[in-house]
């Protein structure tokens, strides 16, 4: 898997599932800057439904498993609102990570800088999420 998917694959999984938010439909803009990329990457925005389980306990600062993967989150921190976490991989390849955010009950923010050896510089993201309504 690229950096660029392994990045966004762990972004989605950790904004998909914060701890605090409430159920219901949910809009996320993503921004990603990746030094040395042929191309500037354009912010994504997408809609998804948030179930009752998909927003219980602190899922927001869980390593999310993935195939393949050995990912781990290390030195959570939980202030209220805020989050704060690294994250550490050797599998499917190796990166170090920080990830820092705010959570209320209809939106979400977080920041993320990714170091990939070899890359011409540290990848960063930022996801925000806003409740739009209830599910249809």
């Amino acid at each position: 898997m690229s950096p660029r998917l392994t990045f966004l694959a762990i972004a989605l999984l950790y904004a998909g599932s914060a701890a605090a938010l409430n159920p219901g439909l949910y809009e996320y803009s993503m921004k990603m800057n990746m030094p040395g990329a042929p191309a500037k990457i354009p912010p994504t925005t997408l809609q998804r439904c948030l179930t009752a389980k998909d927003v219980e306990g602190i899922k927001a600062v869980e390593m999310p498993h993935m195939p393949n993967s050995d990912c781990k989150v290390l030195n959570q921190n939980i202030n209220g609102a805020q989050f704060s976490y690294r994250v550490s991989c050797t599998k499917p390849q190796k990166l170090e990570g920080d990830v820092k955010g705010t959570v209320s009950a209809t939106s979400l923010n977080m920041d993320m800088t990714m170091q990939i050896p070899d890359a011409p510089g540290p990848m960063t993201q930022n996801i925000s999420a806003r409740r739009l309504g209830d599910c249809k």
